[in-house]
Formats: C-alpha cells, structure tokens, sequence
C-alpha cells in the first residue's frame, strides 16, 4: 500500500457538520492568535462525495427536508443570527430550489409562511435543512480560502474510506481504501452515527414484484429513494398498497412527508400508511400554552429538596412526571422545557460517575418520550387519519413472512401483550427508520472495529459512544467529536445526544480550543518539546482528567487511582500529580503527597516535602519513553521543587524497575516474591516446596471450600466480610498503623474500580476463615491485603486459599504473581511466600530518597534530634527519612 510522505498536523475521518464547526472555530482561534506559525497542513477523508454538510444537511436528504424544529430551537446564538443574515440575502434561489425539488406539501409549506419569509420572520419557521448546510458549506469554504491565502493552513480533501488507524511513535498512519496510507500527528475522528440497523435481510434495498423493501432510505441520497419508491407504486396499476415505516423518528416523519410531497402519490386514496414503534406514538407537535403554564413535574420538584442524589432517581422521577403528563394528555411539545429544565437542574448535584451513569443509561431514553416534530408532519399524520390511510402499530419487529398469497406479513412483539403477533394487513412497501446500531453490532464499519479491536478506542457504557478524556482524547492525539461523544462527562456536563445542533457547536468549540492551544504553545513541532505540568487533585473536574489519563494509558493501575491516593493525605496536605508530555503526547504519570511540615512547637512553616503513598508507586512511563526523557523527566520535578520549597522528596517505586534514571538516592529497602504462572496446573503444583503441597492436602481432609468474587459480584457485604477478617488479623499482630484502614476506603476504592478487584475466601464448615484482596493489572495479581482467622490455623487456609487463587489465575490466562515481601528480609512471612515460588528469581522493592535543599534540612533535622550532628549525609539510607519527621511518626 503506498505510503504518503507528506505528514499532516490533523486529519479529520468524516466531514459532517461537527468536523465543519470544530474546523471553522479552529480556523477563527488560529486567525486570532498571536504570533507567526508554521503552515499547518489539515486533511479532510470523507468516504461520500460530499464535504462540509453530512447526511441531514446536504444533497443526500435533499432540498425540500424540513428541520424537525423550529430554527429557534435548532440554532444557538450567536449563530443564529449570522444564519439569519445570510438567509435574508440569499433566500431567493435557496427558495427556488426548494420549490424546484418540492411537490404539492413543499408547495403548501411556502404558501403558509410567504409573510413571515417576506418579513425575514425566520426564527419560529420549520426551514428546509439544506438552507443550514447552504450556508456551512460556503462559510467554511471562505474562512479557508482567507487562511490559505495568508499562509496559515494548507487544507486537503481526500474522498475515500478509512479503513485503519495505526499509531507509531508521535503519528497516525491512516489506511484508506483507495489512496494509501496517510500519516497524520493528530486525528479527529468525525464519522456521525453508526449505520441504520438491518431490519431484515443484509441488503439496502429489496425489490420484487409486489414488494419493495428499503433498509437505508439515505442511500445513496434520498431523492433516489423517493423515484424508487414513486415507480414502484406507479406499477402497481391503481391497486392499494400498504406502506409500513417502522420506527416513529424525525426519518420515519421525514419519510412520510416526503412520499406525500411527491405530487403522482400524494392525493392517492390506493396508499395506505402504518408506522411500527414500541411506544406506538408520533412525536408531538401541538403546544396547549395554558395548560403547559400550569403543569408542573411534580416528582422532580420532590427532589430539589434533597441534597444526595443519583443518577437512578432523578431518571425514576422524571419517567414518572413524564406518565403523568402521558395520563392527563399533555404531549411533550407542552412538557419538554418545563421537564427537561428540572432535571436539568437536578444534575448538577451528582458526581461525575452519577454523570456519567445518566449519560450512558437514561439521557437517551428520556430523549425518546420527548421526542417533538413540526405541524408540517403532524398535520400529515392527522390528514392520513381522517381519510382512514394511517395507524400506527404498538410493537416491535420480527420478522417478514411471505404468505400463500405471494405477499408479505408482518409478525411483531406486541407491546401492550407481550406476544408475538401477525398484523392484519400485508405490506407492500416497507421503509426501515429504526435508527443506527450500536457498538456491539457486527455491522460496524472497520474502522470502528478495526479501533476498539487494537484498544485506541474504548466503548462507554452508552454501546454507542468511546469513553474520552476531558481533551475529548480517547487515546493521545486520537479526538472524537459528533455523536460517539454519547455517554461522557465534558466540562462537568452529561453527554447523551451530540446530533443537536447546539451541543456540537459547543462541543466543537472544546475541541478547536484544545486544539489551538496545543500549536500555540508549540506542541506540535518538527522536534521533540517537553511540557510539564503540575496539577491539583482538588476540584472534580481535575480528579475526573486524572481517572481518564490513567484508565487510557495505564490500565487503571489501582496503587495509582484517586481512591487510593486520597486516603493517606491529611487535612493539610495537597495531593497532586505530575504529567511529563513529550510533542504533546501523555508520557510520564506521577502522583504525589504534598505535605506540610511544622515546626516544634507544631507551627505551620512554609516548606513541604514529597512522598508517595502506601504501596508501589513512583512514575508511571509510557512504553515509548527513552533514557532522555526519563531524564529530562526528573530535571522538571527537581526544579519545581526547589522553586515551591519542597525540602525533600520520598518514593515508594513500583516492582517495573520505574526507578531507573531517578534523581536521588535509591535504597535496596525489601525482598519481594514475584512468582510465574505456568500453563498447566500440574507443572506449577510440582514447583511448590513440599511444605505447600501438604498443607494443601490437609486443608483439604478438612473440606475447606474456596470462593472468588469478581468485579461486578462483589457486594458491600462481601467487603465487610473480608475488612472483619483483615482487620482483626492486624490487631492480632499489633501491625502499624499504616495497615489499618477503615471500610469506607475499601468500599470507596473497590466499588469504584471494581473490574480491577477479586476478593477470595476460605470456608471451613461455611465458615469464613481466610481472605484476600486481590488486584488485577493486566497480566499480573498482586496479593494487596489479606488475613486469617488464627483459631482455624490447623486447617492450613493460608496455603489452601493461595493455591486455589494460583488455579483460577491459570484458568484465568494470568502469567505472574505477586504476593510481596515480609515485614524484614528473609523472615518468616517471607519465607512463607516464598514456598510457593522457590524456583523464582525475586524482585527488590526500591524506595528513592532525595533532599532538594540541603541547608533547610539540616536546620529542621538539628531541631528535631540532636544526634543529626553525628550522621553522615552519604549514610542517609541507615535512618529514617526524612530524620526531622523521626519524633512525628
């Protein structure tokens, strides 16, 4: 495949109207800003023919699609008003077009709204959606052609179809079916909605005889549809044909509209109409101003009262308000604001995994019961209706079935019943506007499959959304915009819909703005340039930025998750992280315990020193990280903490030899036993000294039975079992009080970063005596806390329970071990440990000692002991660190 040499700064896959805002604003920060840039080179791959406007805004709806709400609510300030300025001088051939493509329905539509179009009374119209992409279009167009004028941008437009994504170093080799490989330094992923469902059949369109079925009616373009539709109809010689729509969206509307338009079939009394949907309704359209200013969303008002609230119940609360407007008559278009306001409100009280749960569970459902259209669409649903030509069926599709007569029925899940039933009449034109699939289907394009398959995209719980971090990053330099932003929390708010015209423009304007920043500050260059940055775990907009950068890049390492971190921080202490980026790609991760220092008398003063929290910590690297960077790494944190007047810094290193190329002192401090899993069970049974094997048999005279609970089967109960049995075992052997922790942060860690968490007992006689709390990372356990009842030591649980966990991690295709070191070297702890894996080489457990301004330390090290004047700073690594904490601990 060939191989293009030219790099691009980005590459935008898809050219909708979210790619056309984003890339507008970007264009209108550069313009701005400051300073003399280099020509940024931009490629646009759209896989149609047509850029700048996507399906609903260009050729491939057509010229006579009408917006399914009014311009008001479909465009926000200020752009409404450009709009507005534009539609006044160039209303005259765009409404000439639209009269050109339209029949006797586009007809009534300019006869209805000629005074306010000759006012230029646009703001309450329903206008043709092509008007907008009109105008996108030839907007976008001009701001190009200035910056490429002016040097600024250099913009190319390839129409293909991405197929691949591979990253190599700090680039993007993006595979096309036609044109090669195109290499890119930041993607913008911009592609839309999925495809349409397949209903029935895996082809577009079905034609026979007496049946013509339709699974994309956009496919090609619609207009083409349409003529397909009007000579299939046309054929049937003056017989009744049964049109069935299934699905009850602004397609199926839009559907309806259309084939009444075209101006052979609109007065036909031989075209009958019925629309399929669960609910068994059209969206509403008629406002009742009085009895909207009197309704009130009473369950939802019950709730501003409270002051802990979850995602679940304010879901729950609306879904009753929306019944009950369902039970007094009141359709949506009378009750959206006033709902859709109150729960608006409501969400600022959750947390952001309380945002996210409502992003990904119930903001689209609620969507649904929503769901309003203009008059033009009701009015043809009422006009079908009264001519007895409309129904609409409660259900959901099965199936197609040919019958004795050559034509076909249709069997549904009958939604009142339950059934599966067989409608009445048989169809002879069925149209599919169920929507587009999602995530899980096997129906995705490759790209999409090709994406999450290598892990550079991560499905969120929506199915129908890619988890991003607050820079929209599903990984480095890889950005989604438009409709798979579904199902994330951005700026503090829940992302479920990104089709509205207003959420893209806002979501456009985070993009353009993360994007300009990082060419204005030099991230994207010819060379590598470091950037470090030091942030706060404070606000919930920075913790949720942290828990991204971790769960992308770093496996959601548990030692490292905010949970953890937080528990050891004291009311004066500062918790904050480090991020080293390298050609502005996350290189290198490393929290930190900022902490207070005082003085005798327990004055405040205005030094701190460093330290990482309990258990393995230190940097974590990005795989592509050099000695130089690693370098140039600690050089960064060595100078902030000589300019925040940091005395002293203490880490705890992980056992991934992260201590290489660190800036300080490294101390030898314990022995850890690491131990590989084999493949076969029986080689590893016979790796265990002989001791284990016949502890094991003797737990097993005893009947002791095993169990694990994984991620989602863990409960609150099963936590409070294991934190019992734990507990009780540190007081049992007067263990310090760093092991002592209390249920709420097991509760807090576990329950959320479950999937990263087992929890395994030993029972004897349903008895609960041995427990562990395992952490999974990747391929490795690690035995983090554990205890045993000692009045059941002659039943040999520990052994018993270590073994057991060894089977199922085998099972389980995990390849290491760690159950870490004793409380000294080579004692019995250890020694115990070690029995299941005396084969094994073990691992050093290193901790790292630095002293940033050696005369403030020896000052506050002579004032809090006075044999200081005795030790040697080079035999630091003999006493406690840092000495002037020695009396504090």
């Amino acid at each position: 495949m060939k191989n293009s040499k030219h790099l691009n700064d980005i590459t935008f896959i898809g050219s909708g109207i979210s790619t056309s805002f984003t890339l507008l604003n970007f264009l209108n920060l550069l313009e701005q800003s400051n300073g003399k840039n280099k020509t940024i080179q931009i490629t646009l791959i759209e896989k149609y023919s047509e850029f700048n406007t996507g399906i609903p805004y260009g050729s491939r709806s057509g010229f006579s699609t009408l917006l399914i709400t009014s311009l008001k609510n479909f465009l926000i300030e200020p752009e409404r008003q450009y709009f507005i300025a534009w539609l006044n001088e160039n209303k005259h051939w765009l409404l000439e077009e639209f009269r050109t493509e339209g029949g006797k329905l586009s007809e009534k539509w300019l006869q209805s709204n000629k005074t306010d179009i000759d006012n230029n009374n646009w703001e309450e119209l329903f206008i043709p959606r092509r008007f907008f992409g009109c105008y996108i279009d030839l907007k976008l167009k001009n701001k190009i052609k200035d910056l490429e004028e002016n040097a600024l941008v250099q913009i190319t437009f390839i129409s293909d179809e991405v197929i691949d994504l591979d990253k190599k170093d700090s680039k993007y080799d993006i595979y096309t079916a036609n044109h090669g490989i195109i290499n890119s330094k930041k993607v913008v992923l911009s592609v839309g909605s999925l495809p349409t469902k397949q209903l029935w059949r895996d082809k577009a369109l079905i034609e026979e005889d007496n049946f013509m079925f339709i699974n994309n009616p956009y496919q090609p373009e619609l207009s083409s549809v349409l003529s397909k539709i009007k000579s299939f109809v046309s054929k049937r010689e003056g017989k009744e044909t049964n049109v069935l729509i299934v699905g009850a969206n602004a397609s199926a509307l839009e559907l309806l509209y259309k084939i009444n338009d075209i101006k052979i079939l609109g007065n036909s009394n031989k075209l009958k109409f019925a629309f399929l949907s669960t609910q068994g309704r059209v969206p509403d359209a008629e406002i009742d101003i009085i009895r909207q200013k009197e309704f009130k969303p009473m369950n939802l008002a019950l709730l501003k009262k409270e002051t802990s609230l979850t995602a679940k119940s304010i879901a729950e609360a609306t879904y009753k308000d929306l019944d009950l407007s369902d039970d007094i008559g009141l359709g949506a278009a009378s009750t959206v604001d006033k709902i859709s306001s109150y729960f608006g409100s409501l969400l600022n009280k959750l947390d952001p995994n309380e945002l996210e749960q409502f992003a990904c569970y119930y903001g689209n459902d609620i969507g649904k019961r929503q769901r309003c259209a203009g008059v033009h669409y009701s009015n043809v649903v009422n006009s079908l209706k009264i001519e007895n030509r409309f129904n609409h069926i409660a259900g959901r599709f099965s199936d197609l079935i040919l019958n004795k007569h050559h034509d076909y029925s249709l069997k549904y899940l009958d939604t009142e019943s339950g059934n599966e039933l067989i409608y009445k009449n048989d169809f002879h034109l069925v149209i599919n506007c169920v929507g587009s699939s999602n995530l899980q289907s096997d129906r995705i394009p490759p790209l999409i499959k090709n994406i999450i398959n290598k892990g550079y995209c991560r499905p969120n719980e929506s199915k129908i959304g890619f988890h991003v971090n607050q820079k929209l990053e599903a990984t480095e330099d890889l950005y989604i915009m438009g409709p798979m932003l579904a199902g994330n929390v951005i700026e503090e708010k829940p992302v479920w819909h990104v089709e509205h015209c207003g959420r893209i423009i806002w979501l456009s304007e985070v993009l353009s703005k993360i994007l300009i920043t990082d060419f204005k500050s030099h991230k994207i260059t010819d060379e590598n340039t470091y950037t470090f940055e030091v942030r706060c775990l404070e606000k919930t907009s920075d913790i949720a930025y942290y828990k991204d950068l971790l769960k992308q890049h770093w496996s959601n390492n548990i030692y490292y998750v905010y949970e953890h971190l937080n528990y050891f921080r004291s009311e004066t202490d500062s918790l904050k992280y480090f991020l080293f980026k390298k050609n502005g790609s996350d290189l290198i991760l490393m929290p930190i315990i900022l902490r207070t220092i005082k003085n005798n008398n327990g004055d405040i003063l205005s030094y701190y020193d460093a330290i990482t929290p309990y258990g393995y910590s230190g940097p974590l690297f990005n795989n592509t990280a050099t000695e130089n960077d690693i370098k140039y790494f600690w050089q960064h944190i060595d100078t902030w903490y000589f300019e925040n007047s940091v005395i002293t810094e203490f880490i705890r290193f992980s056992l991934n030899k992260n201590y290489l190329g660190y800036s300080g002192l490294l101390v030898s401090s314990l022995v850890n036993v690491k131990g590989a899993l084999y493949d076969d069970f029986e080689k590893q049974w016979t790796a265990f000294l002989p001791k284990v094997r016949n502890n094991y048999r003797k737990a097993q005279s005893f009947n002791l039975e095993f169990k694990i609970y994984d991620a989602d089967a863990i409960t609150e109960d099963v936590i409070l079992l294991f934190f019992y049995i734990y507990t009780e075992t540190m007081k049992r052997h007067n263990a310090k009080d760093i092991y002592f922790f209390s249920l709420e942060y097991f509760k807090d860690l576990i329950f959320n970063n479950l999937s990263e968490f087992s929890i395994v007992f030993a029972y004897y006689e349903n008895k609960t005596i041995s427990t562990e709390l395992i952490i999974k990372l990747n391929d490795t356990l690690y035995a983090f806390l554990g205890g045993t009842d000692a009045n059941y030591y002659h039943c040999r649980p520990n052994d018993f329970l270590r073994v057991e966990v060894i089977k199922w991690a085998i099972t389980n295709k995990y390849k290491w071990y760690v159950l870490g070191g004793g409380l000294k070297d080579n004692d019995g702890l250890y020694k115990h440990k070690k029995s299941l894996f005396p084969k094994d080489d073990d691992i050093m457990f290193y901790t790292g000692r630095k002293i940033i301004n050696h005369e403030i330390y020896d000052l506050l090290c002579s004032n809090h002991s006075d044999e200081y004047a005795k030790i040697h700073i080079e035999e630091m690594e003999k006493y406690f660190f840092p000495l002037y904490r020695f009396h504090n601990r």
